[in-house]
């Protein structure tokens, strides 16, 4: 599998050619190390920790042999433009000189660390290994993976009938397991009640997500296996040697909680899921050399799956952390390349997108030029998958609102691609609707669309408005959640609210055209700002925290709203009067 994986990277024309190409000569310093050598004169673990690197023996020439490298794969072809552009950036030499500089900042902090080093200067070949010892007392030291099976959750033909419905519906989006091994596990799992649960936080995860996508839903069955991937999970945070399954679990969980949960919850899981990936070193290269992972083994692991599975993850945190207003995960030193592309998948696709949204960094200014150019290449993506296109949407509605800030006056052509990509996520939100895919994006898109053509405000923007709140009304309508219900009152009440301001605008314009007794007698208008509103009308004011105060909103119960269980009651959906036309 690792061979295989290697002729996909050298094949797959992301990255440059040779990177992945395994040295055929190794260094004496590396030798001793027994660390990988990329066979350079010097090489870049030499360089990196300042040995002396010599090839003792002359490099003989051996003839080519005609093989599969340089040769794409089936489906390379499909990757997008924008993808290629986007992944050629990891492997600059600026990148890389920054990724050596950050790594070996991060081995000097490191007190854990500096036994190893002081060990390799003493003894190369012996070194004593990076165990963390005088990090403290090591009181109640170990800690041991919990003891919650699945087996007795659901049986191996329920289990089989979710793992179609994940396959069918979420991997082919997000595509970071491999389902031959998922497959292969998942047999064996049912044959010994008894073995192992090492894998079961991910068939949980699995299954869990399946649930939701299901139209047959069992919320009892849900409950259990959300239950006991997190506890098999919370260990793994105690745990000293993490595997990629535990990234991968953590990411699935993370999935769930952004269908399924408030944003701090899965703000929360997306952070965890980067740290666990930081631990078993993903966000590394398998050429790349770093002292501080010189204990962590990801050799046997196909080379796609992890990259897949870190960016993925650096997705979600990102999204997650850009939507609720919280900081993300930066991982140092990062070098994972991009993933290659695979037949009848749209990960890549999915990635690619995200590419794009790296111009929304909080720490960078956003430029008004680079904003609209950003803008335009999301608009530039041809999606015929509904998850794609809610993808698409929300990306435009975030650099739109970040465009709002960077200037007052956002250029019209711009507006209209806004509009234009909000329609087809509204097109997309009723397909998912239909399909009963429970998208977190399938409420988001027309609470958001209706929301930004309110703030455009013009003839062209508000005659969307009513799309888009018929969309919701089918969503809500679908669905029968409190927080989609919620939705739709809150867009209503902003609604309500512009109207309101609108007919203020219309009676101080009628009072000017009245006639005046006197000169003198003349009072200037109350500004719209200071003008009181009825209570029977509206209690509202335009502040900071206008949905706190929205009437009716001020006494809710919010964790009832997150512990309700979906209600997915099979509803027939209007057929008339709901075109996207």
């Amino acid at each position: 599998m690792g061979d295989q994986a290697e002729v996909q990277a050298q094949s797959s024309g992301v990255v440059e050619p040779g990177v992945r190409r395994r040295a055929k000569r190794a260094c004496e310093p590396c030798k001793a190390r027994k660390r990988k050598c990329n066979g350079s004169e010097p090489c870049s673990a030499c360089i990196r920790y300042e040995y002396e690197c010599y090839f003792p023996l002359p490099r003989r020439k051996r003839s080519t042999k005609v093989g599969n490298q340089g040769h794409p794969l089936p489906g390379a072809s499909s990757q997008s433009p924008q993808s290629v552009h986007a992944s050629a950036g990891p492997v600059s030499p600026t990148n890389l000189r920054s990724s050596n500089h950050d790594e070996r900042s991060m081995e000097a902090n490191s007190g854990v660390l500096f036994p190893h080093i002081l060990g390799l200067k003493l003894n190369p070949s012996n070194a004593p290994k990076v165990q963390g010892f005088g990090w403290n007392l090591g009181i109640h030291y170990q800690h041991s993976r919990s003891q919650k099976s699945m087996v007795w959750i659901i049986s191996r033909d329920e289990w089989q009938s979710l793992f179609d419905v994940y396959i069918q519906k979420i991997h082919c989006v997000y595509g970071f397991l491999d389902a031959r091994i998922v497959l292969s596990k998942s047999s064996r799992r049912w044959e010994d009640p008894y073995a192992t649960n090492a894998y079961d936080h991910v068939l949980c995860g699995i299954a869990a997500l399946a649930c939701l996508f299901c139209p047959e839903r069992t919320d009892d069955r849900e409950r259990l296996l959300v239950e006991c991937a997190k506890d098999i999970l919370d260990s793994t945070s105690l745990v000293r040697d993490p595997s990629i399954h535990d990234a991968q679990a953590w990411l699935l969980r993370t999935l769930y909680l952004r269908c399924n949960n408030p944003p701090h919850a899965a703000w929360m899981s997306s952070c965890t899921t980067m740290h666990i990936i930081e631990a078993i070193g993903l966000h590394h290269e398998s050429t790349d050399v770093s002292l501080v992972y010189s204990e962590v083994s990801t050799s046997n692991v196909d080379v796609e799956r992890k990259r897949r599975t870190f960016w993925l993850a650096k997705l979600l945190n990102s999204w997650i952390s850009f939507e609720y207003g919280r900081s993300r995960v930066v991982l140092q030193g990062a070098s994972c390349q991009f993933p290659s592309p695979i037949p009848d998948d749209f990960t890549i696709d999915l990635i690619s997108l995200f590419m794009v949204s790296e111009v929304l960094d909080p720490d960078k200014i956003g430029e008004p030029m680079d904003l609209e150019e950003a803008l335009l290449r999301t608009e530039a993506f041809n999606f015929q998958l509904d998850p794609l296109l809610l993808s698409q949407s929300n990306l435009c509605f975030t650099i739109y609102r970040r465009l709002r800030l960077a200037t007052p006056n956002v250029k019209s052509k711009i507006l209209e691609k806004v509009i234009a990509i909000g329609r087809k996520g509204l097109e997309a939100s009723l397909g998912a609707t239909r399909a009963g895919s429970p998208w977190w994006h399938v409420s988001n898109v027309p609470f958001q669309f209706a929301c930004i053509m309110l703030a455009m405000d013009t003839k062209e923007s508000l005659m969307h408005i009513q799309q888009a709140i018929s969309t919701l009304r089918i969503v809500a309508d679908k669905f029968k959640t409190p927080m989609v219900q919620k939705a739709l009152s809150t867009v209503e009440s902003l609604i309500q609210l512009s109207q309101k301001r609108k007919e203020q605008d219309i009676t101080i314009l009628q009072t000017s055209l009245l006639p005046q007794t006197s000169p003198q007698s003349w009072q200037p208008p109350p500004p719209v700002d200071s003008m009181q509103v009825s209570d029977q009308d509206f209690e509202l004011t335009w502040s900071n925290d206008l949905l706190w105060n929205t009437p009716g909103l001020g006494n809710v119960n919010w964790d009832q709203f997150w512990t309700e269980p979906y209600d997915f009651a099979p509803t027939t959906l209007p057929n008339n009067g709901t075109s996207m036309s």
